[in-house]
């Protein structure tokens, strides 16, 4: 079981209950009556009435106070929603310790923590500063009564935590209202995530017309606030806890917009209690001490920094601050030296490691042996080299083959008379000198040699017409015969391609 205490304007609330999956079994309560002056703004500013209260409190239930909560609100308490990527929790509690650096004048020394909350593109931190000595006004009037506290969170924080784990209020636009005398604070959720909040100090007296005046004026900023954001959630509900029918039925009085539903907020399903609910139990009015009980995945523990905050460094006496340096530097060299011994030694050692090895007989021999093999393979690998380069020059060398002179002839097809081959093997050169029938059949002869891919090249110039004249005379007879005959004459050198014979 534990218990959930919160200092209202009108008393001690004690709220003892267990929380399981979410779901919280209210087993007793009880309101502490305190005199007036006893505690203004959230700090005890009379302890000894204060005391005298749970004194009594503990005489008549001395568990009433066991594993104790404390849930505190007060103007001299600093929010902030921040939204931040994905940190590590150091990372986040330097942010939320910054995000105070400039209002930090406003306030007397801030006690600083942290907790995740939903916000519209993930989640975003909800930070909260407190002066120191609205924390010290309660933990000191607790150890007084060795009382021992578990924790401290704040209200704000408490009922966005209730909010956010209650089904009945997901996806939902509303505003909730929460009246603790005449202090009145406003929370704007849209879509059931916390957007912003409102604290203010109510100035008439309660339930007359001018105090629902106010709440009228205060609902209207809301509703400005969710428009000015042009929001696509609309803002069509506003819930109030600490608020009586009558004041209610005044106020809806005063509401201009008739899309807008004004309700005292109900008990929600994920709130059971374990006693008869009478007249003197108002859900409203505990909604502090029940939504304490609702920490979220990474609570917010005022407490724990708190104590943070008390542990001081112990400072240096001045002798000792004067020798840090010169201890320093002697240190300093002291390092330096013994790197360099160090190196030394080691090169030392390899040293001597180096000439054993060195001076070794059997060393040195296999040292000779390895150095006239590598000589042996470097010989074998020159012989190699140059087989290889003459195999090379034999392979590129054009060689002439009967093939070849064979194909050379019959490629005349009877009309080319070869008068003449040359070969010159260093060059690979046929010079061809050959008659031809007519003008025509000459390149013909020349295309038919090329079409064999034998020769890389074949050099033709052309040809040039020849004739000659023939004289016969008969023995018996004196009659003599004249005979012309005539051919075309060319010259054609053809280049045979390197490799085998062709």
């Amino acid at each position: 079981m534990q218990t959930l205490v919160y200092f209202s304007n009108d008393g001690i609330q004690v709220l003892q209950g267990t929380i399981k999956k979410g779901r919280l079994n209210i087993s007793n309560y009880k309101i502490l009556p305190v005199e007036a002056g006893g505690l203004i703004n959230g700090v005890i500013t009379n302890e000894e009435v204060v005391k005298e209260t749970i004194t009594a409190a503990l005489k008549e239930n001395p568990r009433l106070f066991k594993n104790m909560k404390l849930v505190i609100d007060s103007s001299l308490i600093a929010t902030k929603n921040v939204e931040v990527p994905k940190l590590k929790p150091k990372e986040l509690a330097a942010v939320a310790t910054t995000e105070f650096e400039d209002t930090a004048g406003n306030y007397d020394e801030l006690v600083v923590d942290y907790t995740r909350i939903p916000g519209m593109s993930g989640n975003n931190l909800f930070c909260c500063g407190v002066e120191k000595r609205v924390l010290d006004s309660y933990v000191t009037l607790f150890a007084s009564l060795k009382i021992q506290i578990k924790s401290i969170d704040v209200g704000l924080n408490s009922l966005i935590q209730y909010v956010t784990a209650t089904k009945d209020f997901k996806k939902m636009t509303f505003a909730l209202n929460i009246l603790d005398g005449k202090n009145l604070v406003s929370l704007l959720f849209e879509n059931g995530i916390y957007i912003f909040s409102n604290r203010s100090r109510l100035l008439s007296e309660r339930g007359t017309d001018a105090f629902a005046d106010e709440l009228s004026g205060k609902l209207s900023s809301l509703i400005q606030f969710n428009k000015s954001q042009k929001s696509e959630h609309t803002l069509n509900m506003s819930l109030y806890a600490g608020l009586d029918e009558f004041e209610l039925s005044r106020l809806r009085e005063l509401n201009f917009d008739p899309e807008l539903n004004l309700f005292i907020i109900p008990q929600t399903p994920n709130i059971k209690s374990g006693f008869v609910i009478d007249e003197s139990f108002d859900f409203g009015s505990f909604i502090y001490p029940i939504a304490g009980f609702f920490d979220g995945l990474k609570p917010l523990n005022l407490f724990t920094a708190f104590k943070k905050s008390n542990v001081k460094k112990k400072e240096l006496p001045f002798e000792y601050k004067v020798l840090i340096l010169p201890a320093a530097m002697i240190l300093i060299s002291l390092v330096v030296f013994g790197v360099f011994f160090g190196l030394k030694y080691s090169a030392q050692k390899s040293l001597e490691a180096s000439n054993a090895y060195i001076s070794d007989a059997n060393n040195q021999a296999e040292y000779l042996q390895a150095t006239e093999l590598a000589e042996e393979v470097s010989g074998i690998q020159s012989e190699i080299s140059n087989v290889e380069a003459i195999t090379a020059a034999i392979s590129s060398n054009p060689n002439l083959g009967a093939q070849t002179m064979t194909t050379l002839s019959t490629m005349g097809n009877g009309v080319i008379a070869l008068s003449s081959l040359d070969y010159d093997g260093s060059t690979g050169a046929i010079q061809i000198v050959a008659i031809a029938n007519n003008e025509k059949e000459a390149a013909r002869y020349i295309e038919r040699l090329k079409s064999t891919g034998y020769f890389t090249e074949v050099e033709y110039t052309g040809y040039a017409e020849i004739s000659s004249q023939t004289s016969t005379t008969t023995p018996t007879t004196t009659t003599s015969t004249t005979s012309t005959s005539s051919g075309f004459g060319f010259v054609a050198v053809a280049y045979l391609k390197a490799g085998g014979s062709q």
